[in-house]
């Protein structure tokens, strides 16, 4: 199991374009995904679910990937989520 804790840095948090963006991504990955944030689990393959979390600019969120090639998957969701700092 892939495990990577990271921190959103975007003006928007996890908003509309971003958290659709994620979900696009997270969707074509053939392993189980989750994000935790505080005490919720959010399955990233669905938009609603990471909109309705409400994470915002400077929330701590874990990264869990779990499969074939997991690490690799992982590190995709977060270089992603750092990427959208700019």
């Amino acid at each position: 199991m892939f495990s990577k804790k990271v921190v959103v840095n975007n003006p928007t948090g996890l908003h509309a374009r971003p958290a659709g963006q994620l979900s696009k991504i997270c969707s074509r990955m053939p392993v189980d995904i989750k994000l935790i944030f505080g005490e919720k689990e959010i399955n990233p393959k669905g938009v609603l679910a990471i909109l309705t979390a409400g994470i915002k600019r400077g929330s701590e969120i874990t990264v869990m990937t779990e499969g074939e090639e997991e690490g690799r998957y992982g590190e995709e969701i977060v270089n992603f989520i750092n990427g959208l700092s700019e």
